[in-house]
C-alpha cells in the first residue's frame, strides 16, 4: 500500500507540474483548478509520509494558516490563492532533477572523479574543489549535490576528514544558494520581494563569491590551528582523467544559466517558469549534443521514483505559501513591520543586521530559515525602508544562505549528518557558526557600500 500511493504521489505531482506549465499558455480556470484538487492530494500523500523535523514545521505552518483563516472569516478564494501561491516551486521541484541525468550519465561523474585523485592531494586543494564543485552542480541539482559530491570526493583519502568535508560541502552549496535560480529559495525571496532576478542576479553572485572566498580562508585557518599537515607530495599523481568532460560540463552548464537569464530578461516571463521549461527542453539538447539521448528515455523511470523524496520540499514550501498569505490576510504582518519600524526607524543597514541577525539566531536554535525569510519576505515592503527590492531580496538572500547552513532542521545539515555519521549539530552550528558570522558581515558590508553610492 505504501508502494501504491508513493508512485501515485509521483504520478500527480508530475502532472501538476505539466499541467501548470501548459495553462501558462491556455488560461483555463477549470484546469487551474483541477491542478489545484491533485495539489491537495498530494500535500495529503506528502504528510502521510513525512516524518521528523519536517513533519513539525510543516504542521506548525499549516496549522497556523488554517487557524488564521478560520479566525479571520477568509473566503474561499483566499484560501485558493494561498494554496497556488507557491505552487510554481512545486513545478521547479519536480522538474530540475531532469538536469541531474546529463550530469550523472553524460561521463561527467567519472572525469570528476579522475580530477580529484590528479590534483588533490592536501587540505587546501581538497576544500577548494569540493566546495567549487558543490557551488558549480549544485546550481544544477540542488541538494542533491550532498550525496553526488560525496561519492565523489571518496577518491581523495583527505575525505576521512569529515569536518573539513562537511565544512566543504556545507559552505560551497552556500554560495549558489545565494543567487541560483534554479533553487526554490531565491524563487520564493524573488517573489515575496517583488525583486527582478536578472537586477538581483549580479549582486547576488558577488556574495555567493565573497562567502566562498570567506569560507575557504576560515576553513584554511582552522585546518592550521587543528595541526592538521598540508604538505604537498614531492609528486603529483600521475592520474589520467577526461579533463575535455570537464571543460563540457561546465559549458554546458553556463550556457544554461546565460540561456536562463537571458530569456527571463528579454521576454519579462519570470525566473522560475523559465527555469522549469529549461528542466524540460535543456536535458534532451544537452544528451542529443554529447549523443545519449537514449540515456535519457531509460533514466526516466529512476526519474519517477526519486519524485516522492520531495515531499519534503512540497510540505515546507506549500506550507510557506499558506502561512505567508495567511498573516497578510489577517494584517498580523502590520504588526511586525511596526515592531521594526520602532526599532531601526528608516535607518536601512540597521534593519539588514537585525534581519540577518534574527533568522541567523532562530536557525542556530533549530527553527528552518524558510519561516522567518517567508514572514518578513512576505510582510515589509522595501520601500517603507527606503530601499529597492532588490536590496531586500539579497538580505534575504544572503540570511537564507547562512540560515540553513547552521540550522541543524535543513536539509543540507541533515542529509550532511546522515551521509557522514555526524550529529546534525555537529555539521551546522558547531563547525559553521564563524563563518556564518564573518561571511555574513562581509556581504552586507559589500552591499551597504553598493547602496550608499547609489549602485543598489
Amino acid at each position: 500500500m505504501p508502494d501504491l500511493i508513493s508512485k501515485l504521489r509521483s504520478l500527480l505531482t508530475f502532472c501538476i507540474a505539466i499541467i501548470f506549465l501548459g495553462n501558462l499558455f491556455i488560461k483555463s480556470n477549470l484546469i487551474q483548478n483541477l491542478n489545484l484538487i491533485i495539489l491537495l492530494m498530494v500535500i495529503v500523500f506528502s504528510f502521510i509520509a513525512a516524518a521528523g523535523t519536517t513533519l513539525l514545521i510543516g504542521s506548525m505552518s499549516f496549522g497556523l494558516s488554517i487557524i488564521l483563516f478560520l479566525y479571520y472569516h477568509a473566503p474561499l478564494s483566499v484560501w485558493q490563492q494561498a494554496f497556488q501561491e507557491n505552487i510554481y516551486l512545486v513545478v521547479m521541484f519536480t522538474l530540475v532533477p531532469l538536469l541531474g541525468i546529463p550530469i550523472q550519465h553524460g561521463g561527467y561523474f567519472e572525469a570528476l572523479q579522475g580530477l580529484f585523485k590528479r590534483y588533490v592531494y592536501n587540505d587546501s586543494r581538497f576544500y577548494l574543489l569540493v566546495s567549487f564543485v558543490s557551488a558549480f552542480v549544485g546550481v544544477l541539482v540542488n541538494l542533491a549535490v550532498v550525496p553526488l559530491v560525496l561519492q565523489i570526493s571518496r577518491a581523495s583519502t583527505i575525505s576521512s576528514n569529515k569536518k573539513l568535508l562537511s565544512s566543504a560541502i556545507v559552505r560551497g552549496f552556500a554560495t549558489c544558494t545565494i543567487w541560483a535560480p534554479t533553487t526554490a529559495a531565491i524563487a520564493l525571496i524573488v517573489q515575496l520581494s517583488g525583486a527582478s532576478w536578472p537586477l538581483f542576479f549580479p549582486y547576488a553572485i558577488l556574495c555567493g563569491i565573497i562567502s566562498g572566498l570567506v569560507g575557504y580562508f576560515i576553513t584554511m585557518n582552522e585546518e592550521k590551528r587543528a595541526g592538521n599537515p598540508f604538505a604537498s607530495p614531492d609528486q603529483e599523481p600521475d592520474e589520467e582523467f577526461d579533463m575535455q568532460k570537464v571543460i563540457e560540463l561546465s559549458v554546458f552548464s553556463i550556457s544554461l544559466i546565460a540561456a536562463i537569464a537571458g530569456v527571463s530578461f528579454i521576454t519579462g516571463i519570470p525566473t522560475v517558469i523559465v527555469v522549469s521549461l529549461a528542466s524540460l527542453i535543456f536535458p534532451v539538447i544537452w544528451l542529443g549534443f554529447i549523443g545519449r539521448l537514449q540515456i535519457l528515455i531509460r533514466e526516466l523511470t529512476g526519474y519517477f521514483n526519486g519524485l516522492p523524496k520531495l515531499k519534503n520540499e512540497i510540505i515546507l514550501f506549500m506550507g510557506a505559501g499558506l502561512l505567508a498569505t495567511s498573516i497578510n490576510y489577517s494584517h498580523l504582518g502590520n504588526y511586525i513591520a511596526l515592531i521594526l519600524s520602532f526599532l531601526v526607524g528608516q535607518n536601512a543597514l540597521l534593519l539588514a543586521v537585525l534581519i540577518i541577525l534574527s533568522i541567523l539566531i532562530l536557525s542556530a536554535l533549530g527553527i528552518h530559515p524558510i519561516i522567518p525569510v517567508t514572514i518578513i519576505g512576505g510582510t515589509l515592503k522595501a520601500a517603507a525602508y527606503g530601499v529597492t527590492p532588490t536590496y531586500l531580496a539579497l538580505i534575504l538572500a544572503i540570511s537564507w544562505s547562512m540560515g540553513i547552513s547552521i540550522s541543524p532542521s535543513s536539509a543540507t545539515v541533515i542529509a550532511l549528518s546522515g551521509l557522514t555519521g555526524l550529529s546534525p549539530i555537529h555539521v551546522g552550528p558547531r563547525w559553521n557558526a564563524l563563518y556564518v558570522l564573518i561571511a555574513s558581515a562581509v556581504m552586507l558590508t559589500i552591499l551597504t557600500f553598493a547602496r550608499i553610492i547609489g549602485w543598489l
